[in-house]
């Protein structure tokens, strides 16, 4: 094991932390943002959109530290641009997140790709949650809207005859430019919403864990490179959390997937963002072999 864990801190020795960095390497990142060049970005799929590869996660990780301080999500969320960040992942669901982050998009709408979730089923419910959001983000249009969180139980029946209809109207009304599916319950569902709904994107999960005995990476996200669809990653680091391993390589484990376009990462502290942004400059894959290592240290750790 201790062989193992020297071989792969060495493999990924560029790379910066996530989650389990201590304050003195965040403040050194912070004191030397000027040297920080912008992300790496890549073609989202067919949407033919260029995102950074490294995504913003808006949820809790975000919301929770700046509910009662908007002051403070405004600088942070303008640090990201600086660094040329400009997939922003959001949901009504996030308690705040839309709200939070409306400032900043009101000032800098061209240069953000704009995400956003319905939990909506029906056709009603998806419109309620559209136009809660535009009023919300103070936005006329939404770049990706994604159907959220498909459980293995999901009834795609009612979804076919209701959001998905108002989807296609959002769509040829120009709300909306792009629609997607997300989920971590079994890479099975997605690829049965892929199959229904042919949407332009996926948001799911790729850990090194391999979660649902590899089917995300081995079944779901080839049928998404076939679809030609525009892939992001999400909680790379949330089932790695014992792993003796700096967070931002369990990000960069994800970003070396064929197919994967971006990975969003919850934007907590400013020295774990300038730590992924090292990450993901001038971005260095894995090699397979290092993935392997990585898959069966991390895995014998949870």
């Amino acid at each position: 094991m201790n062989s193992r864990r020297t071989f792969l801190k060495s493999a990924v020795a560029g790379a910066a932390g996530l989650g389990v960095a201590g304050a003195g390497s965040q403040a050194s990142a912070a004191e030397n943002t000027a040297a920080v060049q912008p992300v790496d970005r890549r073609t989202l799929g067919r949407t033919e959109a260029e995102v950074s590869i490294l995504g913003l996660g808006l949820g809790s990780a975000f919301t929770k530290p700046r509910a009662q301080d908007p002051e403070a999500a405004i600088m942070i969320l303008e640090k990201a641009l600086e660094f040329g960040i400009n997939y922003w992942d959001t949901s009504r669901g996030y308690k705040e997140s839309e709200s939070l982050i409306a400032p900043v998009l009101q000032q800098h709408r061209d240069d953000i790709f704009l995400v956003t979730k319905s939990k909506g089923r029906t056709y009603d419910a998806f419109m309620r949650d559209i136009e809660t959001s535009l009023k919300t983000l103070k936005t006329d249009h939404i770049d990706l809207m994604h159907i959220w969180n498909l459980p293995a139980e999901a009834d795609l029946d009612e979804i076919e005859q209701g959001a998905l209809k108002a989807i296609h109207k959002l769509r040829d009304e120009k709300v909306i430019s792009h629609f997607g599916v997300t989920g971590h319950s079994g890479a099975q569902i997605l690829m049965d919403a892929i199959n229904r709904f042919d949407p332009d994107a996926l948001l799911s999960v790729y850990p090194c864990t391999r979660d649902d005995e590899g089917r995300y990476e081995d079944q779901l996200l080839p049928l998404a490179r076939e679809r030609k669809m525009g892939v992001v990653a999400m909680k790379t680091v949330k089932r790695a959390r014992n792993a003796e391993l700096i967070g931002s390589d369990l990000v960069r484990y994800a970003l070396s997937l064929e197919g994967i376009a971006s990975t969003i990462v919850g934007l907590d502290t400013l020295g774990h963002l300038l730590e992924n942004v090292q990450m993901a400059t001038d971005f260095k894959p894995l090699t397979p072999k290092e993935m392997v290592a990585m898959h069966q240290d991390v895995s014998r750790a949870v």
